[in-house]
């Protein structure tokens, strides 16, 4: 009975986890893949220049001015490069961790089915399920028996319609 509640729980994250990927990535992200200490510096350089470009007259001292603004496109462009950078690694994190759930989420569905392949879940009435009873016991073989293969399609099945029902 606790493995069929587990199954269910279990089969019920993973249907969940995938729709809030990107909240779990972007989480993930700013700690690993913070702004770095170069980037910050650049920024708060441009902070600076910004604040001095202010202070001139663009017609007064033209030369300065744009002196001025060619560093901060410079710094600019080097930031941009850095920021899509970022984005690269994100995007690959985001890949990666989405697979790797996928990837679990069936290791442990085939280590679950390996492991309790000839133990039925749940006993059940043999009148219960008769026209079914093959279906109904796979991969166990025991008639009246609930499968694990079973147990999982009505899990999935009923995750399904649940979500439909509330329009998750």
């Amino acid at each position: 009975m606790y493995l069929m509640i587990i199954i269910f729980v279990m089969e019920l994250l993973f249907s969940i986890v995938p729709k809030y990927i990107g909240e779990i990535t972007n989480l993930i992200g700013k700690i690993v893949l913070g702004i770095s200490r170069e980037e910050f510096i650049q920024r708060e350089e441009i902070k600076s220049i910004k604040e001095e470009q202010s202070h001139l007259s663009m017609t007064d001292n033209f030369v300065q001015y744009a002196r001025l603004q060619r560093k901060v496109d410079k710094l600019m462009a080097s930031i941009k490069r850095m920021g899509g950078e970022r984005q690269q690694k994100a995007a690959y994190l985001k890949m990666g961790i989405s697979m790797g759930m996928y990837v679990l989420h069936g290791l442990m569905m085939i280590i679950l089915l390996v492991y309790y392949r000839s133990e039925p879940l749940m006993h059940l009435p043999s009148e219960w399920v008769i026209p079914l009873s093959k279906i109904v016991a796979f991969p166990s073989g025991i008639h009246g028996a609930l499968g694990f293969g079973c147990w999982v399609m009505i899990s999935n099945t009923v995750i399904r319609r649940g979500r439909n029902l509330v329009g998750v």
